[in-house]
């Protein structure tokens, strides 16, 4: 579940409960061997860092920095859920649904109250986050924008063109700036988790249910080509219940 791409596309960063609970793991985003990076405690919500050097994760009712190999972790924020990093470095995370931004520093600031889900911008500018629908911040300028009604809206993200990736009713859609809206229907569902290539703007990974399981898939937004990348098996998900 959660796939979160490497900065320069190579890998890609998920969870799985192939072992015990649910731990952090890499892979080529080609396929491959995975590496299991954490044990012992559940993890959610991993973004990977813009310079590449960590993967920020939900742990212990804290975000951690675990580095790619797995061999360092540090804790960034505690009480805190949701890391998603700027371009520059700036972590953003909620605290009791309000979101926050770490600065380089370490200083914290709260940018606005009643916000789940957010998901930075590839240019800095936005954050996009769930409440009641879909909503953009524009974080230099404080102002919103409402982008979607409808309260079953989640999980969103934003594309290098502005465009909006969003799971409605387990389906994924996209928001294009002029508010026009695209049922990406010819893709495989139910999805969740939708994550945009950082350098290839046609192509996302997400999480694709099938079969009673979850597993990671990568797929072209103007072919429907889709790449599997995990075979998730009945034991495994027998072993979680």
């Amino acid at each position: 579940m959660s796939p979160t791409w490497s900065p320069d596309g190579n890998s890609i960063a998920f969870l799985s409960n192939r072992a015990e609970g649910w731990d952090l793991y890499t892979m080529p985003a080609t396929g491959g061997q995975a590496t299991r990076l954490t044990s012992g405690s559940t993890a959610d919500n991993p973004a990977w860092s813009p310079d590449g050097e960590c993967i920020a994760v939900e742990r212990n009712h804290r975000i951690e920095a675990v580095s790619p190999d797995g061999r360092r972790r540090s804790v960034l924020v505690n009480d805190a859920a949701h890391p998603t990093w700027s371009p520059s470095g700036q972590l953003a995370f909620t605290r009791n649904r309000d979101l926050h931004v770490r600065e380089s520093d370490g200083t914290e600031r709260t940018v606005l109250r009643d916000a789940d889900q957010p998901q930075w911008s590839p240019d800095g500018r936005t954050i996009v986050f769930k409440r009641r629908g879909i909503w953009e911040l524009n974080v230099d300028a404080g102002s919103l924008r409402q982008r979607t009604q409808n309260p079953s809206d989640e999980s969103p993200c934003i594309r290098a063109d502005g465009d909006v990736i969003f799971i409605r009713n387990a389906q994924l859609m996209i928001i294009h700036q002029d508010d026009s809206m695209t049922d990406i229907s010819y893709l495989p569902s139910p999805a969740g988790a939708p994550a945009p290539h950082p350098l290839e703007i046609d192509t996302i990974a997400y999480q694709l249910h099938d079969g009673g399981n979850w597993d990671i898939v990568t797929a072209s937004l103007e072919r429907g080509d889709v790449r599997r990348l995990t075979r998730a098996t009945w034991t495994s998900w027998n072993a979680r219940l």
